[in-house]
């Protein structure tokens, strides 16, 4: 192979991943939907917060502290929409 590697090597890192959402019901579309937008919900607050650690600036801190509350006030409305 001109790349270098193996053929299982270079299909294992470029090859599609397989489709395995056509028969899903909407059910489970909406619960991975909500999945996916709790997980981004969660990865942005851990970004905000690594940010507003390293950040020097006064008015910057409070505007991460108030992005993060308000993210964090998403992610409370998503948990009580979802039990109800």
């Amino acid at each position: 192979m001109a790349l270098g590697g193996t053929t299982a090597e270079y299909d294992r890192k470029f090859s599609t991943p397989v489709v395995t959402h056509i028969n899903r019901t909407d059910e489970e579309k909406s619960a991975l939907e909500y999945n996916a937008h709790v997980e981004a919900l969660k990865t942005l607050a851990m970004d905000l917060r690594n940010c507003l650690e390293h950040a020097t600036d006064e008015k910057y801190k409070r505007y991460l502290a108030l992005k993060i509350d308000r993210t964090n006030q998403r992610l409370e409305q998503l948990r009580t929409e979802d039990t109800k």
